[in-house]
């Protein structure tokens, strides 16, 4: 096409840390990764079409820069296509591009995209608030996102097969749509829709929207809910996430607010809910940057004689800029439990989802969880 021209960009971050989590008198310390910011390499690019047309592609993994390893994507939104979590596991999984994997167009009408994309409700509305990026110990993920994390929904932050739509923003207002199907041999399993909205005017900025994923519940929920009862939910229910976040920045201080809902379909008498609530504060300070949040959580089994989990995290950290891609860190978090512990079997939240093995109000005690990282972040 005469007169068109085309760029590409290789770009990523590397960032790693030395570790500690510590649960019931259980500790793993070690190099861990992606403790300030996610490491990752990508390649984007754009070709000018002409008329105010782009075609654009935008292709990333991440990277567990620790062990060399790639993070593990999924063919269908489902468990049957996430065999690749099996393997990185065991140390051999290879690079996915599981962060983004799409092309598209974008124009005076805004942007289309089809492949494999961030869903807007997590990237814009649930994480988009978090002062830690959803990373390391003080990670509101681990609350926020709780049957995410326990029970395996395939798209809570990501999604394969995925048609999206980006308005042009409007008298501060933008607009994007999702729609991604599983593909599977029941074909609403690992299908659904993300839909956001934000206001953006001067240093006010509100989000909001929902996602939901289709799938088929089993015939009970698991009666202890950790890390291992996924297994149990290989195939969930349909879940929703739905997330409003508002951040407002005095200059001096940036302020930010989420409220997260989770709902998670176990069998036709249990749907799981987990509701959380951060708030946090961003302090720049020439080189440094100093930030808090805390976070409260509630979460119920759905069953007619479960009782509310109660969760609670607190987050300090600072990072010092050595230049403009380099930055020292360090962040410290403290997870407490109280009540509902002895009614439905393990411990539910914790710093970095850490789970020490034990299983919670065995010594009659709710279990409290910390979490240490100090890392070197490298953006290239």
């Amino acid at each position: 096409m005469g007169g068109a021209s085309a760029q590409v960009v290789i770009y990523g971050t590397v960032d790693a840390a030395v570790t500690s989590y510590s649960q019931d008198g259980y500790t793993k310390t070690g190099l861990g990764n992606s403790q300030l910011g996610s490491s990752k390499i990508g390649f984007m690019g754009t070709e000018d079409l002409g008329d105010g047309l782009k075609a654009t592609f935008k292709l990333e993994g991440g990277l567990a820069n620790d062990s060399g390893n790639g993070k593990a994507s999924n063919t269908n939104n489902q468990a049957s296509g996430a065999a690749g979590q099996l393997t990185q596991a065991n140390g051999t999984q290879g690079l996915d591009f599981q962060r983004y994997s799409y092309v598209g167009l974008t124009g005076g009408f805004g942007e289309v995209r089809l492949g494999r994309d961030y869903l807007n409700v997590y990237q814009y509305a649930t994480a988009g608030f978090d002062p830690f990026g959803t990373n390391g110990p003080a990670d509101s993920a681990a609350l926020t996102l709780n049957l995410a994390a326990r029970l395996a929904p395939y798209t809570a932050a990501n999604a394969s097969n995925m048609l999206g739509y980006i308005s042009p923003k409007m008298s501060g207002v933008t607009l994007r749509l999702q729609a991604f199907a599983g593909e599977g041999t029941n074909s609403t399993d690992g299908s659904g829709y993300s839909a956001q909205a934000e206001y953006a005017v001067g240093p006010l900025l509100v989000s909001g929207g929902q996602q939901v994923t289709t799938g088929t519940p089993k015939a009970a929920k698991p009666a202890v809910l950790s890390p291992a009862s996924a297994g149990a939910l290989a195939t969930p229910g349909d879940y929703t996430q739905a997330a409003l976040g508002a951040s407002y920045d005095f200059g001096m201080a940036k302020v930010v607010f989420t409220s997260v809902q989770e709902k998670l379909v176990f069998n036709d008498s249990a749907t799981g809910t987990n509701n959380s609530n951060l708030i946090g504060v961003i302090v720049p300070l020439g080189a440094f940057n100093y930030k808090v949040s805390y976070i409260a959580s509630v979460f119920n089994g759905g069953a007619s004689a479960d009782v509310d989990q109660k969760g609670t995290l607190i987050g300090l950290g600072a990072d010092y800029a050595l230049s403009k891609r380099t930055k020292l860190y360090g962040t410290l978090s403290q997870v407490t439990n109280d009540g509902g512990i002895a009614g439905t079997g393990s411990q539910i939240y914790s710093a970095g989802n850490f789970a020490s093995g034990k299983t919670a109000g065995t010594d009659g005690k709710t279990p409290t969880s910390n979490g240490a990282a100090i890392g070197i972040f490298h953006t290239f």
